[in-house]
């Protein structure tokens, strides 16, 4: 099969695309105006539940699941109302008002204010009112100033389409009250309301950074050639592969809200990074033999840059495909759409350049810059001892940062300090208890009751305990709190507990109070535990909810079994559950991508050389990230196969041409300053690309985009820095390739020139 796509197959590809221009081209026209049209209309499908993040298969869902079906939606909004007194009529009667309008939407499941509690439970707690744990932190403050309606959301099924126009609802009745009551702060969060304003944002990040990014790859395009052919040949194909891989995930019904924006920006920087190089190859063409023919101008730019880019779209397509192996949907989702955006733009790419082909360059385009690679490929070579210290020396110094590395699972992280959303929860977890929930959940073995007078004291025991043992838990709340309403003490008989049970469901009516503690048929019992998000890293808060899970069953007895779950918990177990995946793609993508190399250059020295300046630049961007403080998240965590896929793209390139120009000239020092200054220009054109692409999403107020744009970008100039400072001195040092002149060095697919 190797021995077929060597001799046969790509010897005869040029020609084929020759040939096949003109149809491939009208094909991709055809298919890149169909897949806009599905883009308007049906267009992308978007979920907006928690459980699109998630394989239905994995085990802190199920459990998340279990506890939902069991006390109901775990999810909740918050309207807070901040003003002088909570309890002052004004206040009272405005969250009356506030519980009347957002009952009436669908996904509200129930709603719990002040203005909610029954005339019996208000009279009989009176001042304790302001004091009672049960509302105290949740729907009053300690000062007593604020007050706050708590809404908790009904379970949502297939695409959670309800739940945008929810929250679009939800706001419009804040902003309602907010009019009519200027001089009350009214604010609207929770969860809930929170996952909708991360899509909002990725949403409009995509619409801006898109055109932004185009118009960033233009301008640089024209700096480059300072000519329209070659960039608008770039550009076309990098949005013919960007609109042609989001029809197809309209097609397949795929749900891409969460990672179209990345699909958006990978395929169009990745696909603008390979034109490029085949750019630059038409224009070295046509300074090296300058032909009557277009076509045979085209034979010759293809019967160079085939072989090479198809083994980058390869590579990088590799890197991709490992991360298919993700349990997070949207991560997998990513990897099996990119894998075919690389291999459309690679097709049509290849199609392309026989337009291009046949026009000399600018020579404004040239500047200074291949001398300047010259004289730098002849410094790397004399002083490469220094190379290797530098290297040695920057390689240690980010090792060592790397150690220092932050797993971080706090959604409201995701967002910059100044959004409209981080102030909301600041303002709530100042006011109120944290949002961030954990659930111990404790269930009967044989069926019997749990509500019983031993176990709710054991239960609020170890809710007081969790509470003092751990700083990141601010509130603890079980059934024994409902059952204070009328008596400051716990029941310690069971004529005590049955009557306190009578009394509260009588209270409460429809409204059933204990129903969020204990399930129907009274065989599980919930404590809730409110945590607050920051400075609590992953595998701290797994820690904590497994300790507080081996201390309740220890404390409960081997008759019954205990699960801690909760949003809290949920989100620590997907980052861990995708930095296990990232580890995993990585141990694919490595090997897989030594394989490609050693099919491409025919040697195992060879491609172990190419590995050494490509892993570098992964620990560069390891130690970047601890020394920055920068923490490890859903996105982040997708640096490592990812950049190392796209990394080893121009080290490919650099090779090819490196044996390219050995085979010619038999000369070690000859070969690399003629790489140098030939595909070492491209290498810095498609860096700067590829760097720039993704630095614009710097800007983005969403932080995972942010540092997903910013480490990129870093990782890109640490690789073209290895690629043609390190690379060049371990090529003098080793010598992988024969240097005889006229060898077999020479590929099947060159001799084509």
């Amino acid at each position: 099969m190797i021995s077929y796509l060597r001799h046969r197959l790509l010897p005869r590809t040029p020609a084929c695309v020759v040939r096949t221009h003109r149809p491939v081209l009208l094909a991709a026209a055809v298919l890149t105006a169909v897949s806009t049209a599905l883009l308007f209309r049906p267009g992308l499908k978007q979920d907006y539940r928690i459980e699109a993040f998630v394989a239905g298969t994995d085990d802190s869902y199920r459990r998340f699941r279990r506890f939902m079906e069991t006390f109901g939606g775990n999810e909740f909004a918050i309207i807070a109302v901040h003003g002088n007194d909570a309890l002052s009529p004004e206040t009272l009667a405005l969250l009356a008002q506030l519980g009347d309008e957002v009952r009436g939407l669908k996904s509200v499941d129930r709603v719990v204010s002040l203005a909610e509690i029954p005339a019996v439970i208000k009279a009989v707690l009176g001042d304790r009112l302001r004091r009672h744990p049960l509302f105290v932190d949740n729907i009053i403050s300690r000062d007593g100033r604020s007050a706050a309606v708590l809404l908790q959301m009904a379970g949502e099924d297939r695409s959670g389409d309800v739940r945008k126009p929810t929250v679009t609802s939800l706001r419009a009745i804040v902003a309602g009250a907010q009019q009519a009551h200027p001089d009350l702060q009214i604010i609207l969060a929770g969860p809930y309301v929170t996952l909708i304003d991360m899509f909002d944002y990725i949403q409009r990040d995509l619409v801006v950074f898109t055109v932004a990014a185009f118009v960033l790859l233009g301008l640089t395009l024209w700096l480059v050639f300072r000519r329209p052919a070659p960039m608008l040949f770039a550009i076309a194909v990098g949005a013919s592969a960007t609109v042609c891989t989001l029809g197809l995930a309209v097609v397949c019904g795929f749900v891409t809200s969460l990672i179209t924006q990345m699909i958006v920006i990978l395929v169009a920087v990745l696909s603008v990074a390979n034109c490029v190089h085949l750019a630059v190859a038409a224009e070295e063409t046509s300074v090296q033999g300058p032909a009557t023919v277009r076509r045979e101008q085209a034979m010759r730019t293809l019967a160079r840059m085939v072989a090479p880019c198809t083994a980058v779209i390869a590579t990088t397509a590799v890197g991709f495909a490992a991360v298919c192996t993700s349990s997070i949907s949207p991560i997998r989702l990513l990897g099996m759409l990119m894998v075919f955006g690389l291999a459309w733009s690679l097709v049509t790419a290849l199609a392309a350049t026989v337009v291009v082909s046949g026009v000399p360059p600018s020579p404004r385009a040239r500047l200074h810059l291949p001398g300047w690679l010259r004289r730098l490929g002849a410094w790397s070579d004399r002083r490469r001892r220094l190379v290797f210290l530098l290297f040695a020396a920057s390689t240690a110094f980010c090792a060592v940062g790397a150690r220092s590395l932050r797993f971080e699972s706090a959604f409201l992280e995701n967002f910059r300090a100044h959004t409209s959303v981080r102030q909301a929860y600041n303002f709530i977890s100042e006011k109120f208890a944290p949002v961030g929930s954990m659930e111990v959940i404790i269930q009967s073995r044989d069926g019997r009751s749990v509500v019983t007078p031993d176990m709710i004291q054991r239960a609020a025991v170890l809710a007081d305990d969790a509470v003092e043992r751990y700083d990141c838990i601010r509130k603890a709340q079980t059934i024994g709190d409902v059952l204070t309403l009328f008596h400051e003490t716990l029941p310690r008989t069971e004529l005590d507990l049955n009557l306190r049970l009578a009394a509260v469901r009588a209270a409460s009516g429809e409204r059933d109070a204990l129903r969020t503690y204990v399930n129907e048929d009274r065989t599980a019992m919930r404590i809730s535990l409110r945590a607050r998000e920051g400075g609590v890293g992953v595998h701290e808060k797994i820690r904590i909810a497994n300790e507080i899970r081996d201390k309740v069953s220890d404390a409960v007895g081997k008759e019954y079994s205990v699960e801690v779950t909760g949003l809290y918990c949920f989100y620590a177990h997907l980052i861990r559950g995708l930095l296990r995946d990232q580890y995993r793609s990585v141990a694919i993508t490595i090997p897989a991508v030594f394989l490609v190399i050693i099919l491409v250059m025919r040697s195992w020295r060879v491609a172990a050389v190419a590995m050494i300046p490509n892993l570098l630049p992964v620990i560069f961007c390891l130690g970047a990230m601890g020394w920055s403080g920068i923490p490890v998240n859903m996105t982040t965590a997708l640096m490592l196969s990812v950049t190392f896929g796209i990394a080893v793209d121009d080290t490919l390139h650099y090779l090819w041409h490196f044996r390219e120009a050995l085979a010619d000239s038999g000369d070690y020092r000859l070969a690399l300053l003629t790489t140098h200054a030939g595909v070492g220009r491209a290498c810095v054109f498609t860096t700067v690309v590829i760097a720039g692409g993704f630095w614009i999403l710097v800007l983005s107020e969403f932080v995972p985009t942010a540092y997903f744009g910013g480490l990129v970008g870093f990782t890109m100039l640490a690789t073209l820095a290895a690629d043609l400072v390190l690379l060049p001195a371990l090529l003098t040092t080793l010598r992988p390739f024969r240097p005889e002149k006229g060898t077999a060095a020479v590929s099947p697919v060159s001799r084509l020139t």
